[in-house]
């Protein structure tokens, strides 16, 4: 009798060694008996705008992976024959910018953002966008005696500096070092924190949280409430919420009742 294999999960991002020790924290303390996690990069000149671009070109006809790998030739030479049929799952995460410097110019004037959350919301075809405001480094707002955020927003002009504020003193200043109890805690905040910001009730319970918190509704939340009107952004990392989502209500009723 042959075994079944785990499954295999591609996880794409813009080439940060921020993002690969998250990940591979992840899929160390939640994956390791589900599914084997694959993290793929960028070029360092690229980034999932360009990515996105290539797809919109040809129609959206072809695969993400196939495209990442014309990308990046170390990619398409690590993969070792490996292609879109191979991955079950697709999930790529986005650091917002709030200036969007990065946007291609023939998209200026555009919500390319919007467009790129439209295609990417599905994790078993294209892949399933998760975006982090002003960016993943934002779980360190996570405080473990609170159990919530620091701070709640920020402006827009400073979310250049971000990075560098940050990187002060956090209970998650080392993403190598995260524990699950610590990953439970980061989920529950980031639950609620994005109840918040897309102005829904988190105690409404899980299936109507996945319904009515979606990554598009949380970006036009922050589009519409914090950057048009406020000029910031709700702080916010996704990969909590990637946990969030991808597990069922069992998952929700444990970090909820922390």
């Amino acid at each position: 009798m042959v075994r079944n294999r785990k499954k295999k999960i591609a996880i794409i991002y813009e080439g940060e060694k921020t993002e690969e020790n998250i990940f591979k924290n992840i899929s160390q303390h939640f994956f390791a008996e589900r599914a084997d996690i694959m993290i793929m990069t960028l070029p360092a000149a690229g980034n999932l705008y360009m990515l996105w671009t290539k797809l919109r070109e040809d129609n959206f006809q072809t695969d993400v992976i196939s495209v990442l790998c014309e990308m990046n030739a170390n990619l398409s030479e690590g993969l070792k024959g490996m292609g879109a049929a191979d991955f079950s799952e697709v999930y790529l995460f986005f650091d917002y910018d709030g200036h969007h410097n990065n946007i291609p110019k023939k998209f200026s004037g555009k919500d390319a953002l919007e467009e790129m959350l439209e295609t990417f919301n599905n994790e078993t075809e294209l892949g399933k966008l998760y975006v982090s405001y002003p960016m993943v480094e934002a779980i360190k707002e996570i405080s473990a005696d609170t159990r919530d955020y620091r701070t709640f927003y920020l402006p827009l002009a400073e979310c250049g500096n971000y990075k560098e504020k940050a990187g002060g003193i956090s209970d998650y200043g080392d993403f190598r070092y995260i524990t699950k109890e610590m990953w439970y805690i980061a989920c529950n905040a980031s639950r609620k924190r994005a109840a918040i910001i897309a102005t829904y009730r988190e105690e409404d319970g899980y299936q109507k949280f996945i319904e009515n918190v979606s990554q598009e509704k949380i970006y036009d939340a922050q589009k519409d409430v914090f950057i048009n009107q406020n000029r910031a952004i709700g702080i916010l990392s996704s990969v909590p919420l990637f946990l969030v989502e991808y597990y069922d209500e069992m998952f929700w009723e444990k970090i909820q009742n922390l």
